[in-house]
């Protein structure tokens, strides 16, 4: 019994830890993804680790990064419009924010040289979100 709940807790942990893969980030790291995102239009915003995450296309309008109130971590912040219109503010986890290069999209923190692991392959990008 001991060894189930053992190997069900590290299960857990796992999937908890790929799901909060690139949110609190160093300031050089908040910066570079700061500075990447501001010449984006569009992103792909999809937990593709998580179930039943729904990807979400997003007009990007603006792009900054926050600092934690203990001074330790920076957040990047996403101000746009979904694909219904809807404004809307996201902190980001740099592991599931998808950005478009060439035919493909691409998670960011892997494009940035971030450790982490986006669960998904490079996939096709079709049309653009709605703005």
């Amino acid at each position: 019994m001991k060894r189930t709940i053992v190997v069900i807790l590290l299960m857990l942990n796992t999937f908890l830890a790929k799901a909060d893969q690139l949110a609190a980030l160093t300031r050089e790291q908040a910066e570079k993804a700061v500075t990447y995102l501001k010449k984006e239009s569009v992103v792909v915003l999809w937990c593709s680790c998580c179930n039943d995450d729904p990807l979400r296309r997003v007009t990007v309008k603006e792009v900054f990064s926050k600092v934690s109130k203990d001074g330790k971590f920076y957040s990047v912040v996403l101000k746009g419009r979904d694909e219904n219109g809807k404004e809307m503010e996201e902190y980001l986890d740099l592991a599931y924010v998808f950005v478009k290069k060439k035919s493909e999209g691409y998670s960011l923190g892997k494009l940035l040289k971030f450790k982490c692991d986006p669960c998904v392959p490079p996939f096709y990008w079709d049309a653009p979100a709605a703005g």
